[in-house]
Parts: C-alpha cells; structure tokens; sequence
C-alpha cells in the first residue's frame, strides 16, 4: 500500500476481499491480531500526497468500511477509537476556506467517502447494546457535523449525509427526537430534490428509518413529511424509481403514528390503489412499465394497500 497509486488501490482491493472472507467466522477472526495495523495503514494511504491517483483515496476509505463492517467483537474498542478519528478527518474538512471549484469538488468528495465511514462505524457499533451504549457518548457531536455537511449544500456529500443519518437514528432510537428540529428542514429539501432524485430516494427511506426510531414522536413533522411525499407522487418531474419506495414508506408512517394515520387515508388510498392496479396488469406494457411494475411488486404495493384498507375500515 506504499506502491505506486495503481498497485496500492490493487492492495486495498485484495485486503478488502480477505476482510469479506472472515465476514461470518464467529467472534473470532484471523484479521483481529492485524486489526490496528491494517486501519492505521489504510488512513496513511488517504493521507497520501497522490492518493487523488487511480481511485486510491476511495480504495481506502471502501477498504476501511469493509474491514470495520467485517470485523468481530474483539476489536470494537478499536473501532469505537476510530469514531473520533473519522470525526476529526470530517472536521477538518468543514474548516476549510476560501477553496477553488475543483478544491470544492475534492473537499465535497472526501466529505461524502468520511460520511460513508461514519456510517459503517455507526451501523457496526449499534448492532450489540455494549457497543452502542459507549458510542452514544459521540451522536451529539455526530449529528452536529452531519448538518454542517448538509450546510454545504452538495448532492453527493448530502446523499451520503442522509444515509448516515439513517443509521444514527436506528441506533439512537427515540432519542433522535431531540435532532428532529434542526434536521428537518434538511429532511424536507431532500425530499424536494427531484433532479437529484438518487438524494430524494435516500431521503424517503432515512424517513422509514426515523419512523422505526421515533415511532409516535414524529407525528409533528407528519403533515409536513406526508404532504411532500404526495407532492412526490404526483409529480411528473421525479423519476419514477423513486415512487414505489414512497408507498411503502407510508406504511412506515402508519406503523409509527397508528390511528393518528386516519386523516391522511383519503388521499393515499386512491394512490396505492391505482399503483395497486398497475402492478397486477403488465401486458401490452413497454420494457420501462414493466421495470415500473416489478418495483411495484418488490416493494409489496398490494400489501401495504392491504394493511390501509384494513386501516380504513377501523376508522
């Protein structure tokens, strides 16, 4: 990993195989021994004057998310350090003035490659209690630079932001609410983002995540997240891949809210009926209805449908 650009982006791509071949060994891992030394080496690599060449930063930063994501209860102190660590890296990239468009594109890449880390790290660490228990000690300070990076207003470093957040509110689970009143606004503009609407598909599903975490407590920001959803349905601008998503993620916001869904039934309904309908009749369609259709399936359109009609009789 000291080679030349080319051949160390070959290296991080080697050791990031050998990380996924130990993914299900048990609490113990041939890797655990090297654990340090390969997250150490692998940072020196994206501190690398050249590490701009052949890939080589973002070799490093997926390598690092392999190895953490990979890795087993012995090393979670490890990795719980490497928490401040990425933190810092992410810090210091919002300190920066004064930059030229192309330092801009770089400083936005490298912010989306540190958010993508987080994540990983959050993910991993909030997937056993003790693990989670110490790493909530840094979700203020985390979520305080998520939405100094959504601040930046870059889609790419947004999505990547989001999808941190999704992970962040699983694993702070009803204590997110405390966030909600600074990041829904960030929330809202994601999911208005029709052009990039990779973003706004992220954005519908972080909102399935905060259900799931919130439950209830989202109920005041659900007039505002349902209005927007419908808007998204509607909307002709929006790629369609994005909608199926949405339907399901009503399903998320009925689960949360219970019968406080009641009000919001009478115009999603005719919506999930329609798609409902689509989904069951696909012949005589063109490649790209068909594509359409079988989203629709994948994402169980007929069985949140199902669950509403239920729903719909009760009120």
């Amino acid at each position: 990993m000291k080679d030349a650009p080319n051949v160390a982006e070959k290296a991080c791509g080697a050791l990031y195989f050998l990380a996924q071949g130990y993914e299900d060994v048990g609490s113990t891992s041939p890797l655990t021994p090297y654990f340090q030394e390969i997250v150490q080496s692998l940072l020196n690599v994206t501190h690398r004057e050249d590490a701009g060449e052949s890939r080589l930063r973002t070799a490093a930063y997926e390598t690092l998310n392999e190895v953490v994501r990979c890795s087993t209860e012995e090393t979670a102190r490890l990795v719980l350090e490497l928490v401040q660590v990425i933190m810092a890296e992410l810090h210091k990239t919002l300190e920066a003035q004064k930059l030229s468009s192309d330092e801009r594109e770089k400083q936005n890449e490298l912010q989306g490659l540190l958010c993508g880390c987080l994540q990983v790290i959050i993910q991993k660490l909030g997937a056993s209690e003790p693990t989670k228990y110490a790493f909530l000690q840094y979700a203020d300070q985390i979520m305080n630079l998520f939405l100094r990076v959504f601040a930046c207003r870059s889609a790419t470093v947004h999505e990547e932001a989001m999808l941190a957040i999704g992970a962040l509110a699983y694993a702070t689970g009803p204590n997110f609410a405390k966030y909600m009143p600074d990041f829904y606004k960030y929330l809202e503009m994601g999911l208005q983002n029709f052009e990039e609407y990779q973003v706004c598909a992220v954005t519908v599903g972080v909102v399935g995540d905060i259900c799931r975490a919130l439950e209830d407590k989202i109920l005041p920001y659900c007039d505002g997240i349902m209005t927007q959803l419908l808007k998204d349905l509607s909307s002709n601008q929006l790629h369609r891949s994005v909608k199926p998503p949405i339907f399901s993620c009503f399903g998320d916001i009925a689960l949360a809210i219970g019968e406080n869904f009641e009000k919001y039934l009478m115009y999603a309904m005719p919506m999930l009926q329609s798609a409902a309908e689509l989904s069951a009749h696909t012949s005589g369609a063109d490649d790209e209805m068909i594509e359409y259709t079988n989203l629709l399936k994948k994402w169980n359109i007929r069985g949140v449908l199902g669950d509403f009609s239920g729903l719909q009789e009760l009120a």
